[in-house]
């Protein structure tokens, strides 16, 4: 069975690991391959081979370290990470990336963000019960921060705030406001949409509708998936 028939009969999320450290890489794979709906397909210990293994493997997740060699034998390089995802991105824009990374600098998670890595999990904060989830999550299309100070969450406003605004230009502000949240990971009914947003519950309703119509989307569901495409879902 080759690899493009296995990915469209496996239901199981499929994540490729992209870490230097070998046991870094083996202690990720043990843990998700604990978890039934996920599965790990493959894993790079340079950014080069992260790119040809996401070529070769199609995975769904890209679990992604910012501080690798380029290629074998070569030295460590701090944004090689970066350059992967930005590669990854451009090659394969189904394949999402999650910055996995010890590092929390604002400049190199800024950097991960503009080049498209949907979720950042700094090591030090994370919880081996959570990281499954967080996988599931960002797969679903949904993108997931996980921060370790309050500076870390402006870095993260003001660096998506630019690209949500740009984000469908069909749309007003207030309808694409009204739409980041319904394609939020938790996708809330609009009774939660229009309290947070201070209006009406059939006021968030006639904005959907409106953008349904604008995106040619068929329902709901396919409203939300053309939200997160564009770079929607991300609750500020």
């Amino acid at each position: 069975m080759n690899q493009r028939t296995h990915a469209v009969a496996d239901p199981r999320v499929r994540v490729l690991v992209a870490d230097d450290e070998p046991f870094a890489r083996f202690a990720l794979r043990m843990l998700l391959d604990a978890d039934p709906r996920i599965c790990v397909v493959a894993d790079a210990s340079t950014s080069r081979e992260a790119v040809q293994r996401t070529a070769e493997y199609h995975p769904d997740v890209v679990i992604m370290d910012l501080r690798m060699p380029e290629k074998d034998g070569g030295p460590i390089v701090d944004r090689a990470g970066i350059t992967a995802t930005k590669e990854i991105v451009r090659m394969r824009p189904q394949t999402r990336v999650l910055v996995h990374s010890s590092y929390d600098t604002d400049p190199l998670v800024a950097a991960a963000m503009r080049v498209g890595a949907t979720g950042y999990l700094r090591k030090a904060d994370k919880r081996e019960d959570q990281l499954a989830m967080l996988v599931l999550v960002v797969a679903s299309g949904a993108s997931v921060f996980n921060w370790g100070n309050e500076r870390m969450r402006h870095l993260f406003d003001t660096a998506y705030t630019a690209q949500r605004r740009s984000a469908l230009p069909q749309l007003t502000p207030r309808e694409r406001d009204v739409l980041n949240l319904a394609a939020t990971a938790e996708e809330p009914p609009n009774r939660v949409i229009a309290r947070k947003l201070g209006i009406g519950e059939g006021r968030v309703a006639t904005y959907l509708s409106e953008a349904k119509v604008k995106l040619e989307a068929v329902d709901r569901k396919d409203l939300v998936a053309k939200a997160r495409a564009a770079g929607l879902g991300i609750e500020l």
